[in-house]
């Protein structure tokens, strides 16, 4: 329950950020949501990197959106893994 929380939350924080591109907000509203914006970007970025430098060749071609999911999701998606595996 927690984890699927804290991916809408996630959802959430994309579009809002997401939207800033296409109608800006107030002046300095919309310099923070630059910054927070690229800050995700860089952040899940390094994230889905590190996942898909560590996947064998045979687990990309299973789930060819596992690192997507992480770019968009971050650590919520890593703790879904964990659950899964754990039961």
């Amino acid at each position: 329950m927690f984890i699927l929380f804290g991916k809408i939350i996630y959802l959430f924080i994309w579009s809002f950020l997401l939207f800033n591109l296409i109608c800006p907000y107030p002046k300095p509203a919309n310099l923070i949501a630059y910054l927070a914006l690229a800050t995700f970007v860089i952040v899940h970025g390094l994230q889905a990197w590190l996942l898909s430098s560590t996947l064998s060749s045979q687990e990309k071609s299973q789930d060819r959106f596992k690192v997507l999911r992480v770019f968009l999701f971050g650590v919520f998606e890593a703790l879904s893994w964990k659950q899964k595996k754990s039961k």
